[in-house]
């Protein structure tokens, strides 16, 4: 009985497709950049901010400064003027209890008791929203100031 052969070398990727938590990490990138940017650092300097933004924050988390310079070429291409904009949101206080409360209705028969995992939920959850919006104009640093 033949078997048949597993291709040699890398496995193929499907086209269009990207990983969850590769888009996770897209998302914690453009933000930290677009902060920093916002900050008024310069493009470099934003780069190095976003690193060490997600190595203090997301330490397990692989990132490089050439990994930031990707995510930007695919979520941020020069010619676009539409692209995905990253913000980041704090969930707590009253919409945290809310979100425990619906975690932990059974149906009809109403609330239920909370599970021990809804009931060891943090303080506050941050959370990154993503949308659709205009490319950001970041001023230039070496620009001519005008005259008064």
């Amino acid at each position: 009985m033949k078997t048949e052969k597993r291709a040699r070398g890398r496995p193929k990727k499907e086209k269009g497709l990207i990983e969850l938590w590769r888009f996770g990490r897209a998302g914690v990138v453009r933000f930290a950049f677009d902060e920093a940017r916002q900050r008024g650092e310069k493009h470099s300097m934003a780069i190095i901010c976003a690193v060490e933004y997600i190595r203090q924050h997301y330490p397990k988390m692989p990132i490089s400064e050439t990994e930031v310079r990707r995510v930007l070429a695919t979520f941020q291409p020069r010619k676009s003027r539409t692209v995905l904009r990253f913000e980041r949101a704090t969930l707590g206080g009253e919409r945290l209890k809310k979100f425990r409360f619906v975690a932990g209705v059974q149906g009809e028969k109403g609330p239920a008791a909370p599970s021990s995992s809804i009931q060891n939920l943090p303080e506050s959850i941050t959370s990154y929203k993503f949308r659709f919006a205009k490319r950001p104009q970041y001023p230039r640093h070496n620009r001519k100031t005008p005259k008064e």
